[in-house]
């Protein structure tokens, strides 16, 4: 039981991370229900995504990651295209936590500490995080647990607190022009396949075990997210800002600000060292690094491209969610087409295959229509 707790936070603390934050402003952007729609069926892609990534690990009896996975099933071309996609969208993502991580730092300790700044705070959390991801993996995974259990309790005491103060006049109408606004950001936002084999390896391979803690590490962020919509959406309306807690500021006062910097810390950070250990697990088992070579790559590789001057998380979130995790569900499926193959488990093939290609069509038409807003929009 334990360990099952602890394979649900992994992928949980993977989930929740920078794109909560995003989540809000979409859904007032675009209709909150019409919001609460596409979350619903990005959540159901989402979680299906995740079992597939499953079923590819469990009937594997090598250890990899995407990129040796692929190359496994798909050859080596298909590889080269997993690796590309893997690095891209890693370190935009463990660059969108450094961004988002270091505002929030700087809320919670400005009050005592005015005259620091966003960069001295950036430097703080990566020398945190790179402590905390030395270690081996069982007990980086703890201190992600226990970090997440904290997340959790705090984003639903945000919730009680804000419930109070909805209005629910702000949650009406919708703009059919913003209508897949939402779309990058949630997929952004739920998406924790990185983390897959590391919650396969921990139950032991158990198909049942595992698929259930993915089911349920995949539904928590969701409906979490569902509930942090709700509760800023209803008390800011269409004033709520990017990062969804600064504008609260006017309707609840500093003190909710401080605590949704408090969350917004812990999200950042949970998700930073679950994708940090599965990025420096990558480095070493696909690309064979050394340990210390992956550790120190992982860690000071994304804090290069941050003083290098990419400091625009909302972009990262859109081009991340759309473009590389995108060309990582169309692989995914493509594995588990090849692993029935392999299996010549043609009934359970058939009988997967409308899910396949509900996710293909998914996928390819929030690719279209984000591409479409990037050169038209």
């Amino acid at each position: 039981m334990l360990k099952f707790l602890e394979a649900v936070l992994i992928l949980s603390g993977m989930i929740i991370g920078v794109g909560m934050f995003a989540i809000p402003f979409s859904f007032a952007e675009a209709g909150f229900w019409l919001g609460t729609l596409e979350l619903l069926l990005l959540a159901g892609i989402v979680t299906a995504l995740h079992l597939l990534y499953a079923e590819v690990v469990i009937h594997t009896q090598e250890i990899h990651r995407m990129p040796g996975y692929v190359r496994l099933y798909l050859g080596p071309r298909a590889a080269l295209v997993a690796r590309g996609s893997a690095l891209f969208g890693i370190l935009g993502a463990l660059l969108a936590y450094i961004l988002v991580g270091a505002v929030f730092l700087n809320g919670i300790f400005k009050y005592f500490y005015p005259d620091t700044t966003e960069s001295f705070w950036a430097v703080v959390f990566v020398a945190i995080a790179a402590v905390v991801t030395f270690f081996p993996l069982r007990r980086a995974a703890l201190i992600n647990g226990v970090l997440t259990t904290f997340l959790i309790f705090f984003i639903l005491l945000l919730v009680f607190l804000l419930s109070p103060r909805v209005e629910f006049p702000n949650l009406a109408g919708f703009d059919i022009r913003s209508a897949f606004l939402p779309y990058g950001v949630l997929l952004f936002a739920l998406t924790g396949a990185t983390v897959i084999p590391d919650v396969v390896g921990l139950l032991r391979r158990n198909r049942r075990e595992s698929r259930k803690a993915i089911v349920v590490g995949s539904l928590i962020p969701a409906i979490l997210y569902f509930l942090f919509a709700f509760a800023v959406v209803g008390v800011s309306g269409p004033r709520v800002s990017e990062d969804a807690i600064q504008g609260l500021l006017p309707f609840t006062g500093g003190s909710m600000v401080f605590l949704g910097s408090i969350i917004g810390f812990l999200a950042v950070f949970t998700s930073y060292i679950a994708l940090g250990k599965s990025f420096q697990a990558m480095l070493q088992i696909d690309f064979k690094f050394s340990k210390i070579g992956a550790w120190s790559t992982g860690i000071f590789l994304p804090f290069l491209f941050y003083f290098a001057g990419f400091t625009s998380f909302i972009s990262l979130i859109a081009v991340v969610g759309t473009v590389a995790i995108g060309i990582d569900a169309a692989l995914l499926t493509a594995m588990y087409i090849a692993l029935h193959a392999r299996r010549e488990d043609k009934a359970l093939w058939y009988s997967q295959i409308w899910k396949v290609g509900i996710i293909y069509i998914v996928i390819a038409a929030g690719i279209c229509y984000q591409t479409y807003r990037f050169f038209y929009g």
